[in-house]
């Protein structure tokens, strides 16, 4: 059914969902968590079924309109944005079925609704992000990067997909069946194909989770403990943190768990113990705080999020600190520092830095937390910010970990895939011929 008469082409198919067109519907979907750009879409897709998806790719395709799965919105620089296209409501998506091992579930379930479902058998997701209010179709598409530091990503733990290209075909794909698309959707920031169901694997769920988290002044400290950490093989998650550089001394902090063992705290640290679930749910519920605190979900959010080398790690994390400002972060905004072997990151369209002689990488993410109303102004400069600070990464040889808020140039995607560049543009004229998949990632354009 269509909710209103659309301004698009008036052969829409027919649909076990709904396709709505009405002013408030649309302006729902034409921000997201960043709150720094927007485009209105013409239609937005509630699909009944994975049917559905393909029946609008295909009406899309006809037209040249382009289109785009979103899950929560939870990037920041307009990637799920559509404007003057279809916005597919992955949310609608949903359905657990538990396995053994494995768990198939549909694209909007979220990462905490398969936690939660998952416990219940004893289970327990292998490469939990620390927030998991986000949708498994849209980890998937980015990548989904946990503080666990041998884990790998979440993509790292999918066993088959089911995915409509940009040719409106709904297909499934596995390391067995269609290889090719497989590996370049996952992490392939949908563009594609939209993924709509996924089999993820499960791990047995630990019973308790020890830890702890201990304040450093010295940054070359900082580092040499964070390293021994990950490499000892002990902690199953490590990360670093600063809170509001320029307040609180500049504190370094580095936080330290393990799963179902013991880990000896150091001097000073303060010591932590929880459940497996509320472990791993903790962010969740810091964040439903903060949007009662603050009106977290309001708040601008140019956030940038970065692979850095583990050569070049100190250099750009300590200059980039010099330079924040509490305004910089903001309230409620934080800095961290996941640290992973970079052996458990497998996925090719998973771009990370290039070898350095290093087993180790680093993911470094700035969470600015503007304030509600921040002036007029304020996203073209921390679009200026942001790219300044992806410059200095890209010349220590870092990549982007591209859900932020950063503008970026044809040239700009050439070099962030690299020799994987010509492969991607040979998939993107099979699967996707006519360019309508997710022009919010313009990775293909100009």
């Amino acid at each position: 059914m269509v909710a209103e008469a659309a301004a698009l082409p008036d052969d829409v198919p027919e649909l076990d969902g709904s396709l709505h067109v009405d002013p408030e519907t649309r302006r729902r979907y034409a921000v997201d968590a960043g709150r720094i750009g927007s485009g209105l879409p013409a239609a937005v897709l509630r699909p009944g079924s994975a049917a559905d998806v393909a029946r609008v790719v295909r009406y899309c395709r006809r037209h040249g309109v382009p289109v785009a799965a979103r899950g929560l919105g939870n990037t920041t620089g307009g990637q799920s944005l559509v404007a003057g296209g279809v916005v597919v409501d992955a949310t609608a998506l949903t359905g657990i079925r538990i396995g053994t091992d494995r768990a198939t579930v549909g694209a909007g379930t979220t990462w905490l609704e398969l936690a939660r479902a998952a416990a219940t058998h004893g289970l327990a997701i292998p490469a939990a992000t620390g927030y998991l209010g986000l949708t498994v179709g849209g980890t998937l598409s980015v990548g989904g990067i946990p503080p666990a530091v041998a884990a790998g990503a979440q993509v790292d733990h999918v066993h088959e997909l089911e995915v409509v290209t940009g040719e409106g075909e709904l297909r499934r794909c596995s390391p067995a069946a269609d290889r090719e698309l497989f590996d370049a959707v996952l992490a392939g920031l949908g563009q594609l194909g939209i993924i709509t169901e996924a089999t993820v694997g499960l791990v047995p769920a630990p019973a308790a989770v020890h830890g702890w988290s201990l304040p450093y002044t010295d940054p070359a400290a900082f580092f040499a403990g964070l390293r021994a950490l990950v490499r000892g093989g002990e902690a199953t998650e490590v990360f670093g943190d600063w809170w509001r550089p320029g307040e609180a001394g500049e504190l370094h902090h580095i936080n330290a768990f393990a799963f179902d063992r013991r880990l000896a705290p150091p001097p000073g640290a303060e010591v932590y113990e929880a459940g497996y679930l509320e472990h791993v749910t903790r962010i969740d519920e810091a964040v439903a705080d903060l949007r009662t605190a603050i009106g977290w979900d309001a708040l601008p959010k140019p956030w940038l999020t970065v692979w850095l080398p583990d050569s070049r790690v100190e250099e750009v994390v300590g200059a980039t600190l010099a330079e924040l400002t509490p305004a910089d972060v903001g309230v409620g905004g934080f800095v961290l520092l996941y640290t992973h072997h970079r052996a458990a990151l497998t996925r090719p369209s998973l771009r990370l830095p290039a070898p350095d002689g290093s087993d180790l990488v680093h993911l470094f993410t700035l969470m600015t937390a503007g304030p509600p109303d921040p002036g007029p102004g304020f996203g073209a400069a921390m679009l200026r910010r942001n790219r300044r600070l992806l410059d200095r990464v890209l010349a220590a040889g870092g990549v982007r970990y591209p859900i932020g808020t950063v503008a970026s140039t044809p040239a700009d995607w050439r070099v962030h895939y690299g020799d994987r560049w010509p492969h991607l543009l040979e998939l993107r004229r099979r699967y996707d011929p006519a360019g309508i998949l997710t022009p919010g990632h313009p990775v293909f354009r100009g």
